[in-house]
């Protein structure tokens, strides 16, 4: 996977109206497919600007309040799927952090 395709991956899989979070909100869905890819394309993206100072905005946008889009109020679903939908935030954060990391 190249650069320019990672970071539409992302966009994609992120932020676009067809994203993870948007389908979990609207059709309590989880694309584990495309979520799978978003997590091979950051950690392309991550080796390749790890010594990088600055990212494309696009791929920035995407990561802004990452762990909030896997957040929901309880009773949203059921306490297992909160617990997975944490747990994923939780990890995409960490890469974020790697990504943005000195």
């Amino acid at each position: 996977m190249d650069i320019q395709e990672a970071i539409e991956i992302i966009y994609i899989g992120l932020v676009s109206e067809n994203s993870v979070p948007v389908k979990l909100r609207t059709n309590r869905e989880l694309d584990s497919d495309l979520l799978n890819q978003v997590s091979e394309a950051l950690d392309v993206l991550t080796h390749y600007y790890k010594d990088k100072e600055t990212v494309p905005k696009k791929l920035a946008l995407a990561m802004v309040d990452i762990y909030g889009a896997f957040s929901f109020q309880t009773g949203y679903f059921e306490d297992e799927i909160l617990e997975e939908l944490e747990v994923i935030g939780i990890e995409l954060q960490e890469k974020a952090m790697e990504l943005f990391s000195e």
